[in-house]
């Protein structure tokens, strides 16, 4: 008998027992499987949803790390998901926009019919083209895929799925009352209570927000456990990732009793890719239980390079210690209830529950060690995927069309251009080649540019001359320009208006962070003021790339009188500065009637601000006062509240009015419109009307034009998605402000909310101050004009 056909069999034997126990690294070892015994470079298999979404069911270990298990990818090219030939179909195509491998390699796609509601697609990277007979062996594959696969779907549903079902369909209910109490509680904390009715109101909104967090842990666990709660996968940069959630406890009132002490080994990457929000949830989870259990002292967060794509946390607290029959069940939900001071952190006691299986789903891994007396560590893993600084930032920008993907190049050395052609082609942009001035300008006369990439040295002209007139042509002006030049000349092309400037060799990491960033928006004007010219221009610059106007001025002195005939709406201003300082300036600023509103954003380098804070205070954010009165009643105080409840307007009524803010509620939750229309006619808002789900929204839209609309994103009939892609198809509602009000932007929908053409988003429990204060800004030019 030959060894090698036992050898197999033994495998293939293995991989049918894990199918058959519904082992969760089935589809890994399977991939696995086919790159050993066939010599692929890699395979990626995909559940197919809907005959178009890529979810990533298994990979073999040399595949592309961003292909982590439940991930969702697309493939417009893919012709083996669009054929309808036969249950396996195998198709190899150059265009395809998925790599399996990290090596540009032969590629194809094995499309196979699981069963009648479930396809697969398998993503196969070889070294060399595919034959004929390769194509045929191939299909056969499929053939064994579709029969593995089976086996393994059809024991993997865990007895438990029915419980996992009933426990989000409860959890769902219970969260809209939750967020009404909280709406409400809100409410009342804005009436005259005497102290202790706003403490027990206090009482009341600490107590909704911990069964809220808890709610949303337990629907979370739900989902993980049925493999519907999929990872989403972003670039991190550790620094700014660590220092953000660091200052979030820092921020917090009660936490100067804790010292946080932070290092990062110098061989942690600066940036990476893994799930962001998850990560965040895990280390917030354990820095708050460490904040309990000590109380005070010292808390330190160590990150370093684990292993191979993955990176590690270690937290150690200076606390007294977690007992050891306590330690062994630290992952039983509730564990930890009664250990602790509360008041610090709001981790429910299912955190460290859902901690524990995150990190399961991204590779990682987490360890709790603590001694008497000594304090607790909290040791966890993750997996992440490094990649080149290029891919990290060029990967994550949207595929754009028609011209806005075109980059014009102006390079003489030919392998410079071509280097850079290449890298623009893999990426999705069009890049237009010209070596010399002329060239430059007469292409940038026939087309506006996404961006341009340029050369100082040039042989038919100065290059700093050219991008002078690049910058000074219409088409131009907003233009982000990148400078690459083997002169050192920088800060030069900084006062001249480029956006970046490389040094040869060329900084890629630099080159795409400007594209990347690179977004038209709203048309606004927004006052820079900074003496130090280099940081003027480019914040000035960082201002254009966002698609805003800039109006840059280093010298304070001037500035009163530079805006007065100006419209702003919103001013960046150095406090630091010779001549008119920065207190003075926005004195002066907020002097002026029509700029009494306007957002000022502060900053300096100076230590010893805090006093001089205080001579502004008032000038660049709102005091709240409170007086109280006698109530007697908290819940008669409830019951008052809901019945002097103000009806909304008709839409007749508010039809025919002039020189009011006409606001557009769109909510099908009764208490959620008390909460929302309270608040407004609080707040002297008092044309509203509401709606109760999106077509009617709609269809309000089309017979009157609203100066705001307030929309809840999860409705009947037809969702806030939705509606509000329709609105903004109507001409006159492309720049009305609309506001997403949803349940969910807490757990990652704020992209899908703004992609949908929301303007904004609050997330539910509407926080009253947050949510008056952003209608007030959406609607400060309609009050303007008006006035």
């Amino acid at each position: 008998m030959q060894i090698v056909k036992i050898d197999f069999l033994t495998k293939y034997n293995k991989l049918l027992k894990m199918a058959q126990n519904a082992e969760t690294d089935f589809p890994d070892q399977f991939c696995e499987f086919l790159v050993e015994e066939f010599e692929f470079q890699a395979v990626v298999a995909f559940n197919i949803i809907e005959n178009e979404k890529l979810v990533v069911l298994g990979r073999s270990s040399n595949a592309r790390k961003a292909y982590i298990k439940n991930t969702h990818f697309a493939c417009g090219t893919c012709k083996a998901l669009k054929s309808s030939s036969g249950s396996i179909v195998f198709n190899s195509q150059t265009d395809c926009e998925l790599q399996t491998s990290e090596y540009v390699i032969y590629e194809g796609c094995l499309h196979v019919k699981i069963n009648d509601s479930e396809k697969v697609l398998l993503k196969i990277a070889k070294k060399t083209p595919f034959s004929k007979t390769d194509k045929e062996q191939i299909e056969i594959i499929g053939g064994t895929t579709a029969v593995l696969l089976n086996i393994f779907t059809g024991n993997s549903v865990p007895a438990s799925s029915a419980v996992n079902d009933i426990i989000t369909d409860i959890a769902h209910e219970l969260r809209t009352p939750t967020n009404s109490i909280m709406g409400f509680a809100s409410l009342l904390s804005e009436d005259n209570l005497t102290s202790s009715q706003a403490e027990y109101v206090t009482t009341l909104k600490d107590n909704a927000y911990s069964l809220l967090s808890l709610i949303n842990d337990l629907i979370d666990i739900a989902k993980v456990e049925k493999g519907l709660n999929k990872p989403v996968i972003t670039n991190v940069n550790i620094k700014s990732f660590v220092d953000e959630v660091i200052n979030l406890f820092k921020d917090r009132p009660g936490t100067n009793q804790f010292e946080f002490i932070v290092s990062i080994d110098k061989g942690v990457p600066d940036s990476f890719k893994t799930d962001a929000q998850r990560l965040k949830y895990v280390l917030m989870n354990i820095l708050t239980f460490a904040m309990r259990l000590t109380e005070h002292g010292k808390i330190s967060v160590a990150v370093s390079g684990a292993a191979k794509d993955k990176i590690g946390f270690k937290i150690i607290d200076s606390s007294s210690g977690i007992p050891s029959n306590k330690l062994k069940d630290i992952y039983k939900p509730f564990s930890l209830a009664e250990m602790g001071d509360k008041k610090f952190g709001n981790a429910t006691g299912l955190g460290l529950v859902l901690s524990k299986k995150y990190l399961e789903q991204l590779n990682g891994e987490m360890d709790i060690l603590s001694t008497l007396g000594k304090g607790t560590t909290y040791n966890f893993t993750i997996g992440v995927e490094t990649i080149s600084p290029i891919e990290t930032q060029i990967s994550a920008l949207p595929k754009v069309s028609g011209t806005k993907n075109r980059v014009l190049v102006v390079e003489d050395d030919y392998a410079t251009s071509k280097l850079l052609s290449n890298y623009l082609n893999k990426w999705g942009y069009e890049p237009t080649i010209v070596n010399s001035a002329d060239q430059a300008l007469k292409a940038v006369e026939k087309e506006v540019f996404l961006a341009v990439l340029m050369d100082i040295v040039l042989p038919d002209t100065n290059g700093f001359e050219l991008l002078k007139r690049i910058r000074e042509h219409k088409n131009a002006k907003n233009t982000p320009v990148i400078v690459c030049s083997v002169e050192a000349e920088q800060q030069k092309a900084f006062m001249m208006g480029a956006v970046e400037y490389f040094v040869k060799p060329i900084k890629y990491k630099y080159l795409v962070e400007v594209l990347t960033s690179y977004r038209l928006k709203k048309d606004s004007n927004i006052l820079i003021v900074d003496d130090d010219v280099p940081t003027l221009n480019l914040v000035k610059e960082a201002v254009l790339q966002a698609g805003y106007n800039a109006i840059a001025d280093s010298r304070s002195a001037r500035v009163a009188e530079v805006i007065e005939t100006m419209n702003l709406d919103l001013a960046i201003i150095d406090l630091d500065m010779p001549e008119v300082n920065g207190f003075e300036l926005i004195k002066k600023i907020k002097s002026q009637p029509k700029f009494a509103k306007l957002p000022i954003i502060i900053y300096t380098g100076k230590e010893n601000y805090a006093e001089e804070i205080k001579k502004i205070d008032g000038l660049f954010a709102d005091l709240l006062h409170k007086s109280s009165s006698n109530i007697e009643d908290l819940a008669d105080t409830i019951t008052q509240m809901i019945n002097r409840y103000d009806e909304p307007s008709t839409p007749e009524e508010i039809k025919e009015e002039k020189g009011t803010i006409k606001i557009l509620l769109v909510e099908d939750y009764k208490h959620s419109q008390i909460i929302v229309t309270r608040l407004l006619k609080k707040n002297n808002f008092e044309s509203i009307v509401v709606v109760e789900n999106g077509l009617e929204a709609l269809e309000q839209a089309k017979i009157q034009k609203y100066d705001l609309i307030l929309m809840d994103m999860q409705m009947p009939v037809m969702n806030g998605f939705e509606s509000t892609e329709k609105i903004r198809l109507l001409p006159e509602y492309k720049e009305t402000p609309i506001i997403a009000l949803t349940a969910f932007a807490m757990k990652g929908d704020r992209e899908k909310c703004l992609q949908a053409g929301a303007t904004d988003y609050i997330p539910k429990p509407i926080d009253s101050q947050e949510f008056i204060e952003k209608v007030k800004f959406y609607t400060d030019n309609k009050v303007n004009a008006g006035a």
